[in-house]
């Protein structure tokens, strides 16, 4: 595969003049072409005071026994500040980035960038490993030249440097947090750019994002082949769920009970708009779940089903229902009694039963909370805190155990725990091939 060196320019380039000695650059380029890799462009960043040791470089990679043509050696002077400051880390780094975009920029897929950590200050030699330990070298190497009146027995004067241990603890330690604040779409994208792209994990975050979004038909295709691949086990109750989940229009509660879930981690993360809009469609959920099971059908999802659906109303338990809803007032106004029946005409059906006493106040303890979200949405505002949050949560609870009862574990806390199972795993792994010299 060809090569892009790249390098800030040191005194001792492209030759000490105290020792006579090839500077790190030339003996980069020997190292490399000696093992056969071919070096088809060279960066070479200098400050205002290395410039002539620039020129310098480029000419001796113009002669033998390197050819290099001028137009494959690019001289890309720093800017002032570090000139000024050559100890400034911070500039060194700002820099090296910028010689590393220019090269990602002019590279093919096939180019390796090769890292010279041997020339200018230190802080340049230094900011090479920082930029790749930072995840800003794709298919990247750094190197180290020894000087070689330094060297011991048995040592290499040219050898790389790796520092992928580091740059996996970073993103390891990213990947962690993002799942657990439930990022699991974030988590998916930094998972593609590291080492632990493992097919297990890629697919349990694929099937989190998915989950939590409601789309249960993508959860289902996340793990549905996992089970042929040999990997390490998935826990058979993801399987288990998003089946029951997929069929929620059996089974309402199934879908009731994620609403609740979500809103959780809505009001987890301090996304308290989201939260609300999450705990809206859970109290439009429940009583749309109440009043079908109650008039023993479903409630209209087109126009044209809304005039079939009032006069089934009317005639429904002799037309007491229908006279209740006529007399009804919420907030001093009649309800809505031709149209899709909204949320007030269906608390008004459930206020009319009385088995539903046990649930109406805690339904109507989360109305208050709709109009927040309706606020919130028509008018464009925010919502930085929610005091009640926590007695929200609790009325949510209340319902589901009248409703849909069972233990409100959040499925979404155990995948977490099951793909930093994984996780940990498979980086003991990558840690090992990393120190083989595999990756």
């Amino acid at each position: 595969m060809p090569s892009i060196l790249l390098s800030f320019v040191g005194q001792q380039d492209p030759v000490s003049d105290n020792t006579q000695e090839d500077g790190s650059i030339v003996s980069l380029m020997r190292h490399l072409v000696a093992a056969g890799q071919t070096v088809r462009h060279v960066v070479l960043l200098h400050t205002a005071g290395t410039q002539e040791r620039a020129e310098l470089t480029q000419g001796w990679l113009m002669d033998a026994p390197f050819h290099l043509p001028k137009e494959a050696i690019t001289l890309l002077l720093t800017n002032e500040g570090l000139s000024a400051d050559p100890v400034n880390l911070l500039l060194a780094v700002d820099e090296a980035r910028r010689g590393l975009e220019w090269a990602i920029a002019h590279r093919t897929a096939q180019d390796i960038l090769e890292l010279n950590a041997s020339s200018g200050t230190p802080v340049m030699k230094s900011a090479w490993s920082i930029l790749q330990a930072a995840g800003y070298v794709p298919q990247g190497r750094v190197w180290q030249v020894r000087n070689p009146k330094e060297m011991r027995e048995g040592q290499e004067r040219v050898f790389q440097t790796n520092v992928d241990g580091l740059k996996n603890e970073f993103d390891l330690k990213v990947i962690k947090q993002q799942i657990k604040d439930y990022n699991y779409s974030g988590a998916l994208e930094t998972l593609k750019l590291t080492h632990f792209n493992h097919t297990v994990v890629a697919a349990l975050l694929r099937y989190a994002h998915c989950r939590f979004s409601l789309d249960f038909d993508g959860a289902y295709a996340a793990i549905a082949k996992l089970g042929d691949l040999g990997t390490p086990p998935v826990d058979p109750r993801w399987h288990q769920e998003i089946a029951r989940l997929r069929q929620s229009r059996l089974d309402r509660r199934f879908l009731l009970r994620e609403a609740y879930f979500n809103a959780l981690i809505e009001y987890h993360n301090q996304q308290y708009a989201d939260f609300l809009v999450k705990l809206s469609r859970f109290q439009e959920g429940v009583l749309t779940y109440l009043v079908s099971d109650r008039l023993g059908r479903k409630l209209p999802e087109r126009y044209e089903e809304c005039e079939a659906f009032w006069q089934f109303i009317q005639q429904f338990e002799q037309g007491n229902l229908y006279h209740f809803l006529q007399g009804y007032r919420f907030r001093g106004n009649p309800l809505t009694l031709q149209r899709f029946p909204n949320r007030p005409v269906l608390m008004a059906i459930v206020e009319y039963d009385p088995q539903f006493a046990d649930v109406l106040q805690s339904i109507k303890a989360l109305s208050e909370a709709c109009d927040r979200r309706n606020q919130v949405i028509h008018n464009f505002e925010g919502v930085s805190q929610i005091e009640d949050g926590a007695s929200l949560l609790q009325q949510m609870r209340a319902i589901l155990k009248k409703v849909a009862p069972g233990k409100l574990e959040n499925p979404f806390d155990a995948l977490n725990q099951q793909l930093e199972t994984l996780l940990g795993t498979t980086a003991r792994s990558t840690i090992t091939a990393s120190a083989t010299g595999i990756l």
